[in-house]
């Protein structure tokens, strides 16, 4: 390059040292002993997550017949009325009254659009693209309630996707 290029290199003025802070003392908690457990605490503490393990595949046994009514439209009342008591029951009729819920509400759109598309606006092209989404919403609330069953069938607490976060009747029912 040239003496008199923009693009020499150039010395740089030294950066300044950076200032090391030391870290903060950490002072151990004096004030709660850490809990000491005897041998005898921990078979006790196996035993009874044995135990709670044994009662929920019993819980499971037990009530998969139930479970699989949450999946099956209007029946899921029946679960939600007689077998709140179990857990694995109420978790599976939530999800089949968010899934029924939410048939419902397509259903009444679904109709709304179709009622109102043809003799008031006199789109019948409306009418059928309506028929054909409703068609694959259909379509997803019977994979979604065929994979419930599946989930009940095989003892499982899988949630559902999309609908399985949400929680409904969790206050209707308590297991202690």
């Amino acid at each position: 390059m040239t003496e008199t290029s923009d693009y020499d290199l150039k010395p740089q003025p030294p950066k300044p040292a950076a200032k090391i802070v030391p870290p903060p003392e950490i002072v151990p908690d004096t004030t709660t002993p850490p809990p000491i457990l005897s041998p005898a605490a921990n078979v006790e503490a196996a035993q009874a997550l044995k135990q709670a393990a044994a009662e929920q595949e019993e819980d499971i046994r037990k009530n998969k017949g139930m479970a699989l009514l949450s999946y099956l439209g209007v029946l899921v009342v029946i679960p939600m009325v007689f077998g709140l008591h179990s857990k694995f029951v109420r978790h599976h009729a939530n999800q089949g009254l968010i899934l029924f819920a939410l048939e419902v509400i397509a259903w009444v759109g679904c109709k709304t659009v179709m009622l109102l598309g043809y003799p008031v606006l006199h789109l019948s092209a409306m009418v059928y693209l309506t028929s054909f989404i409703g068609g694959l919403i259909w379509l997803g609330f019977a994979v979604l309630g065929l994979l419930g069953l599946l989930h009940v069938a095989s003892g499982s607490y899988a949630s559902l996707p999309i609908i399985g976060e949400y929680e409904i009747i969790s206050i209707l029912g308590s297991d202690e």
